[in-house]
């Protein structure tokens, strides 16, 4: 085991809490902080008592980092992309539960953040700006479908 940093927690439970008090962590994000100081065997451990008490909900951190991704302007795409790389459920089957419960219109922030961007770039040719904001939102994990509407929208005002 290679140790950073040297660790002031004495069992993996205890690193775990600390870890935890500090931000949201899926269950493998957790697992591997606390075997890369502690082991395995230390780390099943720490889980297990964790989810028994309530501190550890993939469902729950799952729920979160959805609509804070949204909120910050991300599409289903890279969301999706991001939940897999968590180790959590990555279909996005109850995406509009989780915007409903939240109180996000993610359309209408998909919509501001489009226009926000054409203001932002002066770009007079519209085939030019038109391509600059597909590929930014693209990378950003949206449809191309939407932004092209949301575009045409705008550019046949």
């Amino acid at each position: 085991m290679y140790n950073k940093r040297k660790i002031r927690s004495k069992t993996g439970l205890e690193y775990a809490t600390r870890v935890l008090a500090k931000k949201d962590y899926s269950e493998k994000e957790l697992r591997k902080k606390i075997e890369e100081h502690f082991g395995v065997d230390e780390a099943e451990e720490a889980i297990s008592k964790l989810k028994g008490y309530g501190y550890l909900d993939d469902n729950r951190y799952r729920e979160m980092y959805i609509a804070s991704r949204i909120r910050s302007g991300y599409g289903t795409y890279r969301i999706t992309n991001d939940l897999y790389e968590k180790g959590l459920d990555d279909s996005l089957e109850d995406l509009d539960e989780i915007c409903e419960k939240s109180h996000i219109d993610r359309h209408q922030i998909l919509k501001d953040d489009v226009l926000r961007f054409m203001e932002r770039k002066r770009i007079d040719d519209a085939y030019e700006l038109k391509q600059k904001c597909l590929a930014y939102f693209y990378r950003r994990g949206h449809s191309i479908d939407n932004v092209t509407r949301i575009i045409d929208e705008e550019l046949n005002k």
